[in-house]
Formats: C-alpha cells, sequence, structure tokens
C-alpha cells in the first residue's frame, strides 16, 4: 500500500524525489570536492618536505638537536621498505650553520639528503629552477632556495662557505659550491648530500630522520602504529603527518567543519520540501485515515504506512541521485575545476578543485538524507496516528 501510494501524485512525488535527489548529488559532491582538494594539499605538503610518516630518536620533535640522531638508518629504512604499503622512504641529516657568501651572511639550515632516494620520496626535485641536482656520490655542491640565493647574492656555481658546530665540540666549517637553485623553497634550507653532511658536523654514519612516503596519506596514522611495533625499538618515534604538522592539521579540520554548515542549509532545504510534501499529503487523506481508523487499523499501522511511503521514495531518489553523484565525482577528479589564478604551495603550483570518489563522499550523503526525511515525516505520522476517526471523517 505504502509503494502504490507514491504513485497517487505522481508531480508530488516526482518533485520531492528531485528535491531529495538534488541534495543527495550536491552533498557528495561538495564533499568530493572538500576531500580531493585536501588530499591534494596533503600530499603537496607531505611531499615537499615532511613526508606521511618520520622517524627520529625520541623526543627529538620536542627540541632539536643536532645530537639527538640514531644509528643503523639504512637497516631501518630497509626493514621500513619491506612494507606494502610503504611507497619510497629517505634518510636526513640536519645541522644550524652559517652561510657567507662575498660579504652576505645569514644563517641556514643543512639538511643532509639522499639524492636518489629524496628524489623518489619528494617532490624536491622538480623545484629546481636553475643548475643541476645533487650528484649520487658525495661532493661539495649544495642546493638552495630563491630567497636565500637573494639574501646572500649567490648564484650557480658560486662559492659559499657554511660554518657550524660538529658534535664531537669542533668548529665545523668548509667551502661548498652552489650547483642548483630551488623555486619557492624556504629561506634558510641549504641541501647537501647526507654524507658531506655527516662529514660537515663530525657525526659518522648516523642520521636525525627517517622519512617515510606511503601510497596513500590517510592511513598514516595506522602504518605508523605497524612501524613502531615492526621496529621494536623504545628509542625511536614513529609519527604520522598529523602529529608532525599539527598547527596544519588543525586549521585544515576546522575548515571541513566550516563546510558542514554548506551541508546544514542543503539538507535544511531538503527537509522543509519533504515536510511540505507529507503535511499536505495528510491534509488531503484525512477522511482516509478516518476510514481506515473505523475499520480497525492500529495507529502504528498508520505510522508506519507514512514512514514507508517517505522510506521508499527516499530509495529511489537516494539510488538516481548515487548514479548522478558517481557521474559528477567522477568528472571532477579527471578534470577538476581551473582556478583562475593558481596558488603557489611550498614551490609547486595548486591550478585546480579536484574530487575524490570515497566510500564516504557515496554513503555518507545517502545515510544523511535517508534518515532525515523519516525524521521529518515522523511528526506528520505521530499527528495522522493519532487522529479520531469522527473528526476525520467530518473533515472537509
Amino acid at each position: 500500500m505504502a509503494f502504490r501510494n507514491i504513485f497517487r501524485h505522481k508531480r508530488r512525488s516526482l518533485f520531492t524525489g528531485l528535491l531529495m535527489s538534488g541534495a543527495y548529488v550536491l552533498f557528495s559532491v561538495s564533499l568530493g570536492v572538500t576531500e580531493g582538494s585536501y588530499s591534494q594539499m596533503i600530499e603537496i605538503y607531505t611531499r615537499t618536505h615532511t613526508g606521511h610518516i618520520q622517524v627520529h630518536k625520541k623526543g627529538y620533535l620536542d627540541r632539536p638537536s643536532i645530537y639527538d640522531s640514531f644509528k643503523d638508518h639504512a637497516q631501518i629504512g630497509e626493514r621500513i621498505g619491506r612494507l606494502d604499503e610503504v611507497e619510497s622512504w629517505a634518510p636526513r641529516v640536519y645541522s644550524p650553520a652559517l652561510a657567507f657568501a662575498g660579504k652576505k651572511t645569514t644563517g641556514v639550515r643543512i639538511i643532509g639528503i639522499d639524492p636518489e632516494r629524496e628524489s623518489h620520496a619528494t617532490s624536491i626535485k622538480e623545484k629546481l629552477k636553475k643548475g643541476a641536482f645533487l650528484s649520487d656520490r658525495p661532493s661539495g655542491d649544495i642546493l638552495i632556495g630563491e630567497g636565500l640565493a637573494k639574501i646572500i647574492h649567490a648564484g650557480i656555481h658560486d662559492t659559499v662557505a657554511l660554518i657550524g658546530q660538529g658534535t664531537d665540540g669542533s668548529i665545523a666549517n668548509d667551502l661548498f659550491t652552489v650547483a642548483g637553485i630551488l623555486e619557492g623553497e624556504d629561506r634558510s634550507n641549504c641541501y647537501m648530500h647526507i654524507n658531506s653532511a655527516q662529514g660537515f658536523i663530525s657525526m659518522g654514519d648516523r642520521a636525525h630522520e627517517i622519512i617515510v612516503i606511503l601510497r596513500h596519506h590517510s592511513r598514516a596514522g595506522h602504518i605508523s602504529a605497524i612501524i613502531d611495533k615492526t621496529l621494536g625499538n623504545a628509542e625511536l618515534d614513529v609519527l604520522p603527518w598529523q602529529e608532525i604538522e599539527k598547527e596544519f592539521y588543525r586549521a585544515m579540520q576546522m575548515d571541513k567543519q566550516g563546510n558542514w554548515i554548506t551541508q546544514f542549509i542543503i539538507m535544511l532545504i531538503v527537509a522543509i520540501g519533504i515536510l511540505n510534501t507529507v503535511l499536505m499529503t495528510l491534509l488531503e487523506r484525512t477522511k482516509e485515515f478516518g476510514i481506515l481508523r473505523s475499520v480497525g487499523t492500529r495507529p502504528y499501522q498508520i505510522f508506519v504506512l507514512i514512514l514507508l511511503e517517505t522510506g521508499f521514495l527516499s530509495v529511489f531518489s537516494i539510488a538516481v541521485g548515487g548514479i548522478f553523484s558517481l557521474f559528477f565525482n567522477y568528472l571532477l577528479s579527471v578534470y577538476g575545476i581551473d582556478l583562475p589564478t593558481p596558488i603557489a604551495l611550498e614551490g609547486l603550483r595548486f591550478e585546480s578543485y579536484v574530487s575524490e570518489i570515497t566510500m564516504e563522499t557515496i554513503f555518507l550523503p545517502a545515510v544523511v538524507t535517508f534518515f532525515v526525511a523519516l525524521a521529518v515525516s515522523t511528526v506528520p505520522a505521530v499527528r495522522a496516528a493519532r487522529i479520531t476517526p469522527v473528526k476525520a471523517l467530518r473533515a472537509e
């Protein structure tokens, strides 16, 4: 009976169904674009510097020091690399120093990298604007950012003197040649071969950090726990990017929460439309409900009848909306929405908003649409169930 009642007022049912389908599509596409765009930003952010997971000596991130290093980084990296969801890994060495070029001087942060592993793990090689990337073999070459190059007035093949402190208490100093200049890099970063950095600060075959790149950033929390268990080393911290870049993660979560206001407005419009349809149905069928009550139909049966009508209509609407949602989300995931003005982020260009098809972007809108429809129908259904047969039969 509930199924047949949907077709008694075809235009009204069609309008309500289109309203629910449209809300589902808008909800799904909005979530898809939000998730896809943030995933794109996270990938740029993590693949530029931080990686998805980092391994340090315990407490290193709280107070970084050149003395807080660990040994056997190659063996640790190889063990991590054997995990199925790990795409790549790379070791790093860090040290503060003073850079001199001609009459200019400034503070810099030396970052020792394995050129081959780093180019597979992060996008640093893609940011090379001038010159050449670091050789796979240790040398006296360095990479600096555009900002640092302007500060010390250094160009390709210019000599830069670096002065710092060794881990053995000695004064670290040496001359290096600028091999390449990176676009959009931090003003203080100075890259060199990891072996050169280790020799510069006299730390032997040790490292301060191992970055890990996964197949997808969303698995960082779970995989970091697996890596921690696999290594079984109480002296090491294994942290996902959400903990490494807490401020960025919190800002992103706050922005996502703001997006729910838009979703709430969409569902409120849908709720008003459904409520209007159900109330109209109740007013038009008052005598019918009175007859049903007078022949022995129980109140809960009328209540269930109205909810079933709304439920059937919402299921049909969600099925149609699901097809269009998949279609639009797929198009946006492939082609995206081009930005009028590209945004430069960490030296890379953010040119479009893209969508991402996930379980959340497809099923969450479906569940919300279904239960909003049922919730809005509850009040009219209760009113119909409590109707008095005599009054209902006298109604105009």
